[in-house]
């Protein structure tokens, strides 16, 4: 065994070894803001599953202890069925420490921790870890690795499962069985995660906003992620945004309105759609933080047959409506082709200033096992974004900063 991996397992708590009993997934640490996290568990339908929590810090004015019984999702069929509660009335910047019972019962593979969200719109400091690509039956220490590097929030784009299906049902016992997997059981009980599908997860292989049945894809996205609210009341989608200290991130839906790949490469051809897009420059241009991160499944570049490579228009329509409206500190994010690494898009003059993708694939589903880190730092004069790509074998193959002056289009 690797000697770093080896040290990182000595550290973890005992906890992190053990896996969910029978009939038992989760929990999951979702959405986390200054005051509040979402929090989801999986369970026999007529449980009650309670959540009791305290913070490090006593002194904290909104901290202490406390409890919640969780909500079971009343849409759910089957034996067993999503809890998902919001606990609110938290301190900003907090450690907390959370467990479960399960009709008074309680397991240590039921106890985890969280830290909540700085105060929104104000600098400071965060590391995000960036997944996609999850798969039993592949190796699973890279979740360790991953938990060595003590992020504050986790991003997964895509790919959570591999059920290549529409059907709802079929999805939710893939969700369930992979969040029973004990190494990335671990990382969703003690990391806030938010997740964005692509197209494994949403349907079958390389599928778009044409595939059968998408609308009960979404519907059970929904009960198995505790994202934010998803899409607007008039646009369906898995899309939507959320905010960690100044630094905004916009989670696109490459799938739900996607024109069919293989369909003319012309101005008709979509990624987004026109209504998600709107969305998405509405919220670029209206954002007041230093970082804007716009984060999906699908690369921009890097595949040749399954991105925004072939789509033209889009890609363009959106590298000039970045130029168009100065807007500075844009970053991009993604997943899906099995493979790690950061670079500066080629066309990025049409942005006005370089469009840096990170790419994080496979941390369970490829030959390199990696993922990629980003430390965003805006305490300092000139706000930085650290990227770090790392191997199953705990190398760091990468490691670049780029400063937020670097990110805006020139005067």
């Amino acid at each position: 065994m690797n000697l770093r991996l080896l040290i990182t397992l000595l550290f973890l708590p005992f906890a992190a070894l053990h896996a969910a009993p029978e009939g038992i997934a989760g929990p999951l640490v979702g959405a986390i803001k200054p005051d509040r996290v979402t929090l989801w568990m999986f369970a026999p339908a007529e449980s009650e599953c309670l959540y009791a929590y305290h913070c490090d810090d006593p002194a904290s004015p909104n901290g202490g202890d406390g409890q919640i019984v969780a909500q079971p999702n009343p849409a759910a069929e089957g034996p067993g069925r999503p809890f998902k509660s919001v606990i609110e009335g938290l301190s900003p910047n907090t450690r907390y420490h959370y467990t479960i019972t399960v009709d008074g019962k309680s397991d240590p593979a039921w106890a985890g921790s969280f830290r909540t969200a700085p105060a929104e719109g104000k600098p400071a400091s965060f590391r995000l870890a960036l997944t996609s690509c999850m798969k039993i039956g592949q190796p699973q220490a890279s979740w360790y690795l991953l938990l060595a590097q003590q992020p504050d929030i986790h991003l997964t784009v895509g790919d959570t499962h591999y059920a290549d299906t529409t059907d709802p049902t079929v999805q939710l016992k893939h969700h369930v069985t992979y969040r029973r997997q004990k190494e990335f059981a671990t990382v969703l009980r003690n990391i806030p995660t938010y997740a964005i599908w692509d197209d494994h997860d949403y349907g079958p292989n390389n599928s778009d906003g044409s595939t059968k049945g998408k609308e009960h894809s979404l519907a059970g996205w929904k009960q198995t992620w505790a994202n934010p609210a998803l899409g607007t009341p008039d646009t369906p989608g898995a899309f939507f945004k959320f905010s960690h200290a100044d630094v905004d991130f916009f989670l696109v839906d490459s799938r739900y309105h996607r024109s069919p790949n293989k369909a003319p490469d012309d101005d008709q051809k979509r990624m987004l759609g026109d209504a998600q897009f709107a969305w998405l420059l509405n919220g670029l241009r209206n954002s007041k933080a230093r970082f804007k991160v716009i984060v999906s499944g699908s690369t921009l570049h890097h595949s040749k047959v399954d991105g925004w490579r072939i789509f033209t228009f889009s890609r363009h329509r959106l590298f000039d409506a970045l130029k168009e409206h100065r807007i500075s500190g844009v970053m991009y994010m993604s997943g899906d082709i099995h493979n790690s690494l950061v670079w500066e898009h080629h066309e990025s003059d049409r942005v006005g200033y370089p469009l840096v993708e990170v790419i994080s694939s496979g941390v369970a589903n490829s030959r390199t096992l990696s993922f990629a880190t980003v430390d965003f730092d805006t305490t300092c004069e000139d706000p930085t974004a650290r990227v770090r790509i790392v191997y199953g074998d705990g190398t760091i193959r990468t490691d670049k900063t780029w400063k937020l002056s670097q990110l805006g289009p020139k005067q």
